[in-house]
């Protein structure tokens, strides 16, 4: 009796892939594709796109430390509840604001505008992904919470990977370090292509999970 019951309770749950139309998902991953391209060049040609490109993937892996703890707050936010997406937009946009005063004051230290602009562009990443083809709360809310675990993963990954995986420093020899004049002491700036590596690994899983659409999880039947 009781493995009839199972089997009828198994039979039951929906298994709901955690995905969207293909064009959608291709769509939300492009940000995150070409942020990983971008670090490879930067990798492989320091200055192929601009003097301060070393500098920019640098901060653009400090602000993902700050980014990857605020996909929580951005995923609670946008899921829909019932609230108008206006005020959801406004949320958001307040939640951004109060995220900018760091931004603030990485573009004091770096003396330049350029540190606003790297935020706004890895907030579409994420925004982007949040509002894509969202379904009912609770399946957006698994959703995002499999995505935000496997971004904390993919960061750590990234991280690590990159200082203690033994990848090449391509262009960022010791003469083209030097050039940078990196104010700022660490294993970042002293040998800053571990964070770049570390970026390329990153936005690549990233991209890579946003076009697959995440695993199948099983939703529980609605009781009446």
């Amino acid at each position: 009796m009781a493995g009839c019951a199972l089997e009828v309770a198994v039979r039951d749950i929906d298994v709901v892939r955690i995905s969207n139309p293909l064009w959608s998902r291709l769509l939300s991953a492009l940000p995150d594709a070409v942020t990983a391209g971008g670090c490879l060049v930067v990798w492989i040609a320091p200055f192929a796109l601009g003097p301060n490109a070393v500098k920019t993937v640098l901060l653009m892996m400090l602000m993902e430390f700050i980014l990857v703890h605020a996909t929580g707050f951005f995923t609670v936010i946008a899921s829909p509840d019932g609230t108008r997406p206006a005020k959801r937009i406004a949320m958001l946009a307040a939640l951004s604001l109060f995220y900018m005063l760091f931004v603030g004051v990485w573009a004091f230290m770096f003396h330049a505008w350029w540190p606003v602009m790297v935020f706004v562009w890895l907030v579409v990443g994420k925004v982007g992904w949040i509002f894509a083809n969202p379904r009912g709360r609770e399946d957006e809310t698994g959703r995002q919470m499999v995505a935000w675990a496997y971004s904390v993963a993919a960061y750590l990954g990234g991280v690590f990977g990159g200082l203690f995986l033994p990848l090449p420093r391509l262009g960022l020899d010791d003469a083209t370090v030097a050039s940078l004049q990196l104010s700022m002491k660490g294993e970042w700036m002293d040998r800053p292509h571990t964070a770049i590596a570390g970026a390329v690994l990153y936005y690549t899983a990233l991209a890579l999970f946003k076009a697959w659409g995440g695993p199948r999880l099983p939703r529980m039947p609605r009781t009446a």
